[in-house]
């Protein structure tokens, strides 16, 4: 069970958190699609085998030391876009990870992941067992995906602790530094992929980046000390400052660490969730929280004029 019993001030989170424990349940609720949007002469079959495997191999495997109730378990969608049919066992696709926790009390929950990565080069052959170490690098396949599995272990448990992901996001790096020269791109500075800062190397990069650390710490506040007090009329005052907060943290971390990938993933996924959480505030936090959101997603400024009416 996570310790966060020191957190005082988040009471009624906490006891949320703390009955997250004694059942025996994997840590995700994940569900694969396999689009096809081309025609492609490789067997149909093959395809559904690979979302089959992929299912079982995120569902089963036991990725940490925690118990979770099946309810606690973290949504995952991974959806694979193939584009390209390299070989009759090789393909070229987009990976789109869709991952959220759900929020203290409430039927909601709180998107801690979308990203699309869009150089998902993989072999795969019908029926072949998923085969992952992490100290060792076996196949794209199971590396990309258990990466994107230790990126969001790691998100989720920011969320509830300060820095508390760092466990994950070091297995995220260390499946980054077994990938082989020969790997297909995403996994290096270099790679041609990572011009615009956004592949998989510069994703955990960011994550471990000091520079960033005030921002994983607003994580725990946005979340534990934010979200999940706000269903509750008596606390939602306390967990929309504590909201703002960390927005004013997250916006420091964009000023010294411009056009960080890190901040524009979470400005992107988290648009309509602030300015629904927000909705409800006075109007000197709504127009706090605007100029901060503007700063942070300059290119969708429209959608932040809800807060000022």
């Amino acid at each position: 069970m996570r310790k966060f019993w020191q957190y005082a001030a988040a009471f009624a989170a906490v006891v949320f958190f703390f009955s997250r424990s004694a059942a025996s349940a994997q840590e995700f609720k994940c569900d694969v699609t396999i689009n096809t949007p081309k025609a492609f002469n490789t067997d149909p079959k093959v395809f559904k085998s690979l979302k089959t495997a992929l299912t079982e191999f995120v569902n089963n495997r036991k990725w940490t030391e925690q118990e979770l109730t099946p309810e606690e378990r973290i949504e995952l969608n991974i959806i694979i876009t193939i584009n390209e049919e390299l070989s009759a066992t090789s393909f070229g696709a987009h990976l789109t990870v869709q991952a959220a926790r759900p929020v203290y009390n409430s039927g909601y929950s709180s998107v801690l992941l979308q990203h699309l990565d869009k150089d998902f080069v993989f072999s795969y052959g019908e029926y072949e067992v998923m085969d992952f170490t992490e100290n060792a690098y076996t196949s794209n396949l199971t590396s990309i995906i258990a990466f994107y599995a230790y990126i969001v272990l790691g998100l989720d448990a920011d969320s509830f602790s300060e820095l508390g992901g760092e466990e994950y996001y070091q297995k995220a790096q260390t499946i980054v530094n077994t990938a082989p020269a020969s790997a297909p791109a995403g996994w290096k500075m270099n790679d041609r992929i990572a011009v615009d800062g956004r592949s998989r190397y510069f994703l955990i990069n960011n994550l471990l980046n000091p520079r960033v650390q005030p921002m994983r710490r607003a994580f725990y506040q946005y979340y534990l000390l934010g979200l999940d007090l706000l269903s509750k009329t008596e606390t939602r005052g306390d967990g929309l400052k504590a909201m703002s907060t960390a927005l004013e943290a997250i916006q420091r971390v964009n000023t010294e660490f411009p056009a960080s990938m890190i901040v524009q993933v979470f400005a992107n996924m988290k648009r309509d969730e602030i300015v629904g959480a927000f909705a409800v505030a006075d109007i000197t936090t709504r127009r706090k929280i605007h100029d901060i959101m503007i700063k942070l997603d300059g290119t969708k400024a429209e959608q932040y004029k809800e807060l000022l009416k």
